[in-house]
């Protein structure tokens, strides 16, 4: 009888860690700009704009935020002017050291618009928390601070 109390009481203390440690799971199928929104409001986030597919928020930079059309991933962006005067292979040489030493980003050229982009990609297709999305958010703004200064002589940056 105490074994089979004790192990009800383990049971029990399983489904209450299981039920509060993970939070909620948001399908994938769920996620809209509004959902986003809410999700960056509730975590004290400036939210700059709302569109279709995507919505523009300010924390410690400013990003964008695109939702797949298929709702696979959600891509978070954000774009800096490159330095007037900035030589193409002096760019493409931080680029490529930004590319290989700062695993979680990626970075593009474009070169008539003389900007840089820092793209992560957050999957949503099996599920996530709205905790993790808006921790991915905060990693994000790490890494492209890192990536920022991966210029040391500030020729691009």
């Amino acid at each position: 009888m105490k074994t089979l109390k004790q192990l009800m009481l383990l049971t029990l203390l399983c489904v209450a860690t299981q039920s509060f440690g993970q939070g909620q799971l948001t399908s994938s199928d769920d996620v809209t700009p509004q959902y986003l929104k809410n999700i960056f409001e509730n975590a004290y986030v400036d939210v700059l704009d709302v569109k279709d597919t995507f919505i523009k928020i300010k924390d410690n930079q400013t990003m964008y935020l695109d939702i797949d059309p298929k709702k696979r991933y959600i891509s978070i962006n954000s774009v800096y002017t490159v330095k007037e005067g900035a030589k193409k292979d002096e760019i493409l040489e931080v680029f490529n050291t930004v590319n290989k030493e700062v695993i979680m980003i990626k970075c593009y050229y474009n070169e008539t618009a003389h900007t840089v982009s820092f793209y992560y990609y957050f999957w949503i297709d099996n599920g996530f928390s709205d905790k993790t999305f808006v921790s991915a958010v905060k990693l994000f703004q790490s890494g492209v601070t890192l990536a920022l200064s991966k210029d040391p002589n500030k020729t691009v940056f």
